[in-house]
């Protein structure tokens, strides 16, 4: 059981870096909004949009996981 404690930190630690990653493309998003920095915009939104994918993906697992070790812990009681 202690190991499925040791992968929800990890996974929590992941979701963490992933929203400090997409508030940092989302800055960048404001910054380069003008007409010459067009294609940079474009890149950074498709980075935003690819994180964006991920921290849902990594939400979902976690909320199995927990779902898991609640269970687990339960069936142990």
């Amino acid at each position: 059981m202690n190991e499925l404690y040791l992968i929800m930190d990890d996974f929590l630690q992941v979701e963490y870096r992933q929203k400090a990653l997409l508030s940092v493309l989302k800055a960048l998003e404001g910054y380069y909004s003008e007409d010459e920095q067009e294609e940079l915009k474009l890149l950074v939104s498709n980075g935003k949009w690819a994180v964006e994918g991920l921290q849902e993906q990594m939400q979902s697992s976690i909320n199995r996981l927990d779902n898991y070790i609640a269970l687990a812990t339960g069936k142990e009681q």
